[in-house]
């Protein structure tokens, strides 16, 4: 069959259908698993990156949003291919880097270990910045850029935009923890959804005159 052919030959097995399996198609298709993949490469369509990708969905259906992902029912398509090469282009694609929490919102999956796996093959860049740990791209230009993005944004904070409530939390924090430094006290913050950076910490305590003072020997 043509690709056009099979194009519309899949269109009219899936119906209204927006996603299906493989024992799904065998079924609906009455043909051979090697012979159902073959026709779905040829056609164009996506295997769902979470689900073991089991699910299939045609070029025509999905309605990606501007991350290049599309989400149906917890199953989860993406433009960029599976996981990790997902991970990848958002990385790529950044701004000035992404940190963990942001990319596994993204992809609705903890992405901790992933992330691991990426770095330890050198596809993506990391570095610890402000208190976080912040994902970059391994291509030395762009890498370049989103740091220097990355930084000025960080630079722009003050801590006149600091809401009382999370200056309040940061001096609970600071009471529970009183020899921490604003790098542990901002990760606290941070595992709390708060958005707060080492450097908004440390303007804070500076203003107030709550800087850990170094002691002078005798």
């Amino acid at each position: 069959m043509k690709q056009n052919e099979v194009k519309e030959y899949l269109k009219a097995i899936y119906g209204r259908e927006k996603v299906m399996t493989i024992k799904e198609l065998i079924k609906g298709m009455m043909l051979s698993e090697i012979t159902v993949r073959r026709r779905l490469k040829k056609s164009g369509a996506f295997t769902s990156y979470n689900k073991n990708g089991k699910y299939y969905t045609l070029p025509h259906i999905p309605v990606f949003d501007s991350y290049g992902l599309w989400n149906y029912k917890e199953i989860r398509f993406s433009k960029h291919g599976n996981m990790h090469q997902t991970i990848i282009q958002l990385v790529n694609q950044s701004r000035c880097g992404l940190h963990a929490g942001v990319i596994g919102e993204l992809i609705g999956y903890p992405p901790h270990s992933l992330l691991n796996k990426l770095c330890a093959k050198s596809l993506i860049n990391r570095e610890k910045l402000h208190g976080r740990y912040i994902y970059f791209s391994m291509e030395d230009r762009l890498y370049k850029s989103q740091r220097d993005k990355y930084e000025t944004s960080q630079e722009q904070y003050s801590e006149d935009d600091m809401p009382c409530t999370t200056a309040v939390k940061l001096l609970i924090e600071k009471i529970k923890m009183p020899k921490s430094d604003p790098s542990e006290l901002a990760g606290a913050l941070q595992k709390e959804n708060i958005n707060i950076s080492e450097l908004q910490v440390k303007r804070f305590f500076e203003k107030h005159g709550l800087e850990k003072k170094t002691p002078t020997s005798k």
